[in-house]
């Protein structure tokens, strides 16, 4: 459920987030559906001790008050702080939006942590007004090594004119396409559909929302790549060295019956 605040109470909580950075990251494995091998994490924003239980809401009040790209270079730069204890060959994939993106001083902070394995996901659902300004910034970011992801594929139109324009590193296939698919046939020959495209322009796919066994294992048979969701991990801090260096798998597959 959505929350809806005054003007002044927005600004006002989401000024002492900023101030206080109240931002836990916390992160969501991506696995090799093949042998379940951790490549990535998504970093992923909370709020606790704060109003926003639901961190779509504190981006949503952020926004209305003019703060939306504060909040998420903030969320941002706190996941960051976590890039040196990543394990060796995964990444780190942060979301942004494309207002984020085209604003000079985050793409300068993503540029300083190039070289450290970072992807950027971009989140927005809205049609964009300059593709050409959008364009040359994610082409500054893939050259200097960052790679570029597009999410909620398969939710709208969106996020397929980001595909035309951007030539994205990665596409993540939306839960609404995940979910179920191991009984929905259209679902599967869209996926399908997916896998040679995405293997056609050297990008790579993760299926997102995996939460069952069938789903899991339909989306494998797929050729689908790279997967996340409950069943695989659900989101937490990043595992202990100990458990990486021994060759431990910290994340065992949630079962089914949550």
């Amino acid at each position: 459920m959505t929350m809806t605040l005054s003007a002044p109470a927005a600004l006002r909580d989401i000024r002492e987030i900023l101030d206080t950075q109240a931002i836990q990251p916390t992160f969501q494995p991506v696995v090799s559906l093949k042998d379940g091998v951790v490549k990535a994490y998504e970093a992923l924003a909370r709020f606790d001790g704060t109003r926003f239980e639901n961190p779509v809401d504190a981006f949503a009040a952020a926004s209305s008050v003019g703060l939306g790209v504060e909040l998420e270079l903030l969320a941002v730069e706190r996941a960051f702080q976590y890039l040196g204890e990543l394990p060796a060959g995964a990444f780190l994939s942060a979301n942004l939006s494309v207002e984020a993106l085209l604003t000079p001083r985050v793409h300068a902070m993503l540029l300083r942590h190039a070289d450290a394995g970072i992807a950027v996901e971009l989140t927005e659902h809205a049609q964009v007004h300059d593709y050409p300004a959008l364009i040359a910034v994610t082409e500054r970011l893939r050259a200097a090594g960052i790679l570029i992801a597009v999410d909620d594929t398969g939710a709208g139109f969106a996020s397929l004119s980001h595909i035309l324009q951007l030539r994205p590193d990665i596409i993540k296939l939306d839960i609404t396409l995940t979910r179920g698919i191991d009984t929905d046939p259209v679902r599967a020959a869209l996926a399908r559909s997916l896998v040679g495209f995405a293997q056609d322009i050297g990008a790579v796919l993760i299926a997102e929302g995996i939460e069952t066994r069938p789903e899991h294992d339909r989306l494998q048979s797929l050729h689908v790549q790279l997967g996340q969701g409950y069943f695989l991990a659900r989101p937490g801090p990043l595992p202990d060295r100990a458990l990486i260096t021994t060759g431990a798998n910290p994340y065992e597959p949630a079962r089914d019956d949550r």
